[in-house]
């Protein structure tokens, strides 16, 4: 009931504010009327110089001659006000569009090839996340991406370069295993190449047991064994104390919580070559910057007589991964946040590479 009120004050409120404000207009275009009739009667008065009631040329003092004078005057300034119309119609057309563009470019982030590729005096940038994409109605239908390659946005704080697949290999841009509509990381070793996320870390270890399968080859080994081994996943990995109690008598002992070392052992390569006395320098890729590989390389291309026979090595796995824990909870979040999440995870993935040990035995 009380709404009801309410509703009726409000409508009566309304009624009586809509009269009021009929009576102000009213009153107001009265008012109006009255002031432009008495300004024409002035205006009027003080024209009409003959007092005939009607503005003509005799109140100018205009003849034949200099009525056709101000004739083409009045001609010459209605075209010079009509070209200024247009002028500032085209000036703020041009203005709006150029604003429209720059909106576009803003919101859209459209990449072009030199924008990639870059030049002597700026070198491009290449996002390490690249997502191959088909192209979208809204820029393929925007100025502002005309002529595009593809664009970039910013997913949980990391920049992802989102490429059009019709032009990703005209970039000189190398993809792995084949160009596909997934998402890739890059290589941290060889620029220009990515690998796709669901490959990366089988791709890497491949490239880094095929380079060191080579390395043994051109420093003329005679076997090479490269093994992998994953440590077990521990939640205490040492030794506790616990007081044992013994039925006939009390005793202490230890046990270890952390069991076997290592839950996994593969052996990635066993080779034998004939072997040679003239060793060559090999090209480093992924163990350029591994300074056991170049003393190694040392050892066996210098000067010194007493030339190594044998050699265990032992490197931890994601040193040469490229992917951190830390950036791999990231790529997670993105991957998550772009709905391109599968059955694994990539922390998961860097979690075991940092578990995992690289053995590389060599013998001469």
């Amino acid at each position: 009931m009380k709404k009801a009120d309410e509703t009726g004050a409000v409508k009566r409120a309304d009624r009586g504010f809509a009269a009021q404000l009929g009576k102000a207009v009213a009153g107001a275009s009265a008012m109006a009327k009255d002031t432009a009739a008495k300004t024409q009667k002035t205006i009027l008065s003080a024209v009409d110089k003959n007092g005939n009631g009607k503005i003509d040329r005799d109140d100018f003092g205009l003849g034949d001659d200099n009525l056709l004078e101000a004739k083409e005057k009045a001609k010459k300034l209605a075209f010079a006000a009509e070209q200024g119309i247009r002028t500032s119609g085209d000036r703020l057309g041009k203005a709006i569009s150029d604003a429209k563009l720059e909106m576009d470019r803003k919101n859209l982030r459209p990449v072009f090839a030199e924008d990639l590729r870059g030049s002597k005096d700026q070198p491009g940038q290449n996002p390490k996340m690249v997502c191959i994409v088909g192209r979208d109605k809204r820029r393929s239908e925007s100025e502002a991406c005309s002529g595009s390659v593809g664009y970039r946005t910013a997913v949980k704080g990391m920049d992802v370069l989102h490429l059009y697949g019709d032009c990703a290999q005209q970039l000189g841009l190398a993809f792995y295993p084949a160009l596909s509509e997934t998402v890739y990381y890059a290589d941290p070793f060889q620029p220009d190449l990515y690998i796709s996320l669901d490959e990366y870390f089988d791709c890497l270890k491949k490239a880094r047991v095929n380079e060191l399968e080579l390395i043994a080859q051109e420093l003329g080994a005679k076997r090479v064994q490269i093994t992998f081994k994953e440590r077990r996943k521990t939640i205490v990995a040492k030794k506790a104390k616990a007081e044992v109690s013994a039925a006939k008598a009390g005793a202490s002992g230890t046990y270890d919580q952390s069991g076997s070392e290592f839950s996994s052992v593969e052996i990635a390569a066993d080779i034998k070559f004939s072997g040679h006395t003239v060793p060559v320098v090999p090209k480093l890729v992924y163990f350029k910057n591994e300074s056991d590989i170049e003393k190694l390389i040392q050892m066996r291309t210098g000067n010194s007589e007493n030339k190594i026979e044998s050699k265990t090595y032992r490197f931890q796995c994601s040193r040469s991964s490229g992917i951190t824990e830390k950036e791999a909870a990231q790529i997670d979040a993105v991957l998550g946040q772009m709905k391109c999440s599968g059955t694994t995870s990539v922390s998961s993935e860097a979690q075991r590479e940092n578990r995992t040990e690289l053995e590389y035995r060599i013998e001469f």
